[in-house]
């Protein structure tokens, strides 16, 4: 038996059988990985508030060829700022289910784990969570290389330099300028200096991109598009966007808002 160890990242955990308990994690050493929690359910001391999604953990895992157990899981940070705003937890789902759909399994990524890590810090402080959730989405797809270079216009061979309209479209891998672009098309409208601003956020490291700042407006068609790419590549509807959706349209006490910003908070 191998024990071996990781700083990782909950993602969920659910119930098995009558004590034990199966959690998905995030590890900076081997992507996403599932393992048992051997009676989780009945020792109240072993993993004391260790598998609550959104919190680091010291993560030790025993590992043969197809099984992981959790031998040892000690919290590092809970994130509680997090578990005090329902509008920055739904947030923070948002991005942990989106880590749990596009990632395989056992696959390292140390910048997708550096990404999600900075993200959920963020999270708990930044005036704005959309910008903080936006900017994590189009960088995670950026690490996963499922964005298409915004270099220049897919077309024309345009820079951002040289045309004032943008249209960024994930589901035909497409960036064009104005003129190519087609209205139609559904995708993320971006004018100059958005588009500027994705091509700076998407050279800077991982760990600073945080300072850049999206005009609410871009933020929420960001995350629709991302959401919308997400649900359609898995067949799968995201839990957490249906949850930031009824907050945002007055079920949870919200104010109603537009399709183009649903979702963002209320001002």
């Amino acid at each position: 038996m191998t024990v071996v160890e990781s700083e990782a990242v909950v993602l969920c955990a659910c119930d098995y059988g009558e004590s034990d308990r199966i959690v998905t994690f995030f590890s900076l050493e081997w992507g996403l990985v599932r393992a048992m929690a051997k009676g989780a359910r009945r020792s109240r001391k072993r993993f004391v508030h260790a598998f609550e999604p959104n919190s680091v953990v010291q993560l030790g895992l025993g590992r043969r060829r197809t099984l992981s157990w959790v031998e040892s899981c000690r919290l590092v940070e809970g994130h509680l700022a997090l578990r005090t705003d329902p509008l920055r937890w739904a947030y923070a789902g948002l991005l942990l289910e989106t880590t749990l759909r596009l990632n395989p399994e056992n696959m390292p990524s140390p910048p997708f784990y550096t990404l999600l890590r900075g993200a959920l810090e963020r999270l708990g402080t930044d005036r704005d969570p959309a910008n903080v959730a936006a900017l994590f989405l189009v960088r995670a797809l950026r690490i996963l290389g499922t964005l298409p270079s915004l270099e220049r216009c897919v077309q024309c061979g345009a820079t951002i330099e040289e045309a004032s309209f943008w249209k960024l479209s994930l589901e035909t891998g497409r960036f064009s300028c104005g003129a190519h672009g087609a209205a139609a098309e559904e995708g993320i409208a971006l004018d100059k200096g958005s588009a500027a601003l994705f091509q700076s956020m998407l050279r800077a490291p991982v760990e600073k991109i945080w300072r850049f700042r999206l005009r609410k407006g871009v933020a929420a068609d960001v995350i629709h598009a991302v959401c919308t790419w997400v649900e359609h590549h898995t067949a799968q509807r995201l839990k957490s966007r249906r949850l930031l959706d009824r907050m945002a349209n007055g079920s949870e006490g919200g104010t109603r808002f537009p399709r183009s910003s649903a979702l963002i908070p209320s001002p």
